[in-house]
């Protein structure tokens, strides 16, 4: 499937720049100073050009939406930049839209490999479901988890975790923004963000760095209670500064370096 999406994304790259040569021409500035093809050409490769990421991420508010135009209040490009992902799309016959704006994706194979957007209100209800408990917006996020294992918060590390809502909210901004399935890379977990992204969506995968061992064993606990794909490593990122892979996005906790 990645490669079936890097051929299209090719593909969407001459169908958007001979659409925006042709288009350029009427266009205030672009008339009037003649500036000719190589130029427009130049200018769209270095300006214009969507990345792959970028382009998956424009797809997914597509294909997700309930109503195709809530892609314009998503995104910055207007409903000229819309039309030219519709009917790529279309002529691709990835999807089709109904004339009350609802979007029918026809490759389904494509909704495995692109995250989908859950609401608060979905993580809730799934991790209720999972965890067999009720959630509690105000408590430590921790308590989640204390009937199966019992994480001791480190103030040597600061560590500090949020609200169960708050932990939730993170969940869904990660969701929302996440482009595709891929390693998801997490440095500090003391929130256990990892376990509630995985728990919602079982096709992510994450990566946990952290300094905290008994930490690390809480995760690996819980990831394999649940089946979960979370892979944890102990690791101090003030002495190792390249982790020597790639991944398709990452958290991070924020702290403060003491400087004597």
């Amino acid at each position: 499937m990645e490669k079936f999406l890097r051929k299209l994304y090719k593909k969407f790259l001459d169908f958007d720049r001979n659409y925006y040569l042709q288009d350029a021409k009427t266009w205030f500035g672009v008339r009037e100073l003649k500036l000719n093809k190589k130029i427009l050409q130049k200018f769209y490769d270095n300006y214009q050009r969507f990345s792959f990421l970028e382009f998956l991420r424009e797809i997914k508010d597509i294909i997700y939406s309930k109503n195709v135009f809530d892609f314009i209040l998503k995104n910055s490009l207007d409903d000229w930049g819309l039309w030219y992902y519709l009917k790529f799309l279309e002529k691709e016959k990835i999807i089709k839209v109904k004339r009350n704006g609802k979007v029918i994706v026809l490759r389904k194979e494509i909704l495995k490999i692109i995250p989908k957007p859950q609401s608060e209100q979905e993580i809730k209800r799934k991790l209720e479901r999972k965890l067999r408990i009720k959630i509690k917006g105000t408590e430590p996020v921790i308590n989640l988890f204390k009937k199966i294992q019992d994480f001791k918060v480190k103030s040597k590390w600061d560590q500090m975790p949020i609200s169960q809502s708050s932990a939730i909210f993170v969940v869904k901004k990660i969701l929302e923004n996440l482009p595709k399935k891929g390693r998801f890379l997490l440095i500090g977990d003391d929130d256990f963000i990892s376990v509630i992204l995985t728990l919602v969506d079982p096709k992510i995968e994450c990566v946990v760095c952290d300094i905290d061992e008994q930490l690390l064993e809480c995760i690996n606990i819980l990831s394999s209670k649940f089946n979960l794909k979370i892979e944890t490593r102990k690791v101090d990122l003030g002495k190792k500064k390249n982790l020597g892979e790639k991944f398709i996005g990452f958290l991070a906790i924020l702290f403060i370096l003491k400087l004597e």
